[in-house]
């Protein structure tokens, strides 16, 4: 009898999710095989959980899972996809892209069903360099403090702070565990107000890449569209040189295999974001997602920029 593959996952709620997401559709897909989840503990979860200053660096929720693929104590990891790192280690492979849940960032404030309706001086609660960056353009008006946790962690602090005027959360986290029935305002951002995360909304599902039948078996789970649009916001941030905690923003959209990539960046020495566009055959994401990051780093004086048609 053939052993179970045995699919790796933080200890999350969001995290035990996902992996559920990954395990079900597999054993659905009659593969022939069977399939259990080991959760592991992450660097990440830690510092998260323990509320410490110091960041214990890139690939905090990632890198534990990575390093139980090699050693061979799992043989798969799934990521929520903003967290893992643009170079994966050498040995393994993303081998799937799942279908994409929605990628918008979403308001969240006991008192207050909308940002534009918080009074002027009010503080929000904000983790995300992005968020914050992107938030200070918009009202600059509003004083920011850290917020740390999982999805409902950092709500129930929401819901405990009346001095807080509300929190920005990624919406796939939300509606993946059905979080939407608070006593809360919950409002969406647009795309055009509020760029995501590179890779929010979908789950990045590694891989040994001399393991051929996890490879293989995970193309069952791969979304195309998806991987087109992730793969150019991931290189749209590996060629910016950011990670999962830079003030980089950047969503992909594909149709009728033609891509839309906007992104942004905060460039700290001029003190504000910069934001373009680019468009072309979804085939060259990722030249595309370095195009337009070389034509942000030539306006900002960083490098000098493609021929690309920047938008």
């Amino acid at each position: 009898m053939m052993r179970s593959l045995v699919i790796g996952s933080r200890r999350s709620g969001l995290a035990r999710v996902q992996a559920e997401w990954v395990k079900n559709t597999l054993e659905g897909s009659s593969t022939g095989r069977s399939f259990t989840i080991a959760f592991l503990e992450t660097s990440g979860d830690r510092w998260s959980e323990r509320g410490e200053k110091t960041l214990p660096g890139r690939g905090i929720f990632t890198k534990e899972l990575e390093s139980a693929l090699l050693r061979r104590e799992i043989d798969i990891a799934v990521h929520s996809l903003k967290d893992l790192a643009t170079e994966l280690p050498e040995g393994l492979t993303l081998a799937a892209v799942s279908p994409r849940e929605d990628a918008r960032d979403v308001w969240v404030s006991r008192s207050f069903p909308h940002w534009e309706a918080v009074p002027a001086g009010s503080t929000v609660a904000a983790g995300s360099p992005r968020r914050v960056r992107q938030l200070q353009e918009l009202r600059p008006d509003f004083s920011f403090c850290e917020i740390r946790g999982n999805v409902d962690t950092r709500l129930r602090k929401v819901e405990a702070n009346p001095d807080w005027a509300g929190t920005v959360l990624a919406a796939a986290g939300l509606k993946r565990l059905g979080l939407f029935n608070r006593e809360l305002h919950f409002s969406f951002f647009s795309f055009e107000v509020l760029l995501p995360a590179p890779g929010q909304g979908a789950l990045g599902i590694e891989a040994r890449a001399e393991d051929k039948e996890a490879v293989g078996l995970l193309r069952l789970l791969h979304d195309e569209g998806a991987g087109w649009e992730v793969a150019a916001e991931r290189a749209f941030l590996r060629s910016l040189g950011g990670g999962c905690r830079s003030a980089v923003g950047a969503k992909a959209t594909v149709e009728r295999h033609e891509l839309v990539l906007e992104g942004i960046v905060w460039v700290e020495a001029l003190g504000r974001n910069y934001r373009r566009r680019i468009v072309g055959p979804a085939r060259e994401a990722e030249s595309l997602g370095r195009a337009l990051a070389e034509k942000l780093l030539s306006e900002t004086g960083s490098a000098h920029g493609g021929d690309k048609e920047i938008e």
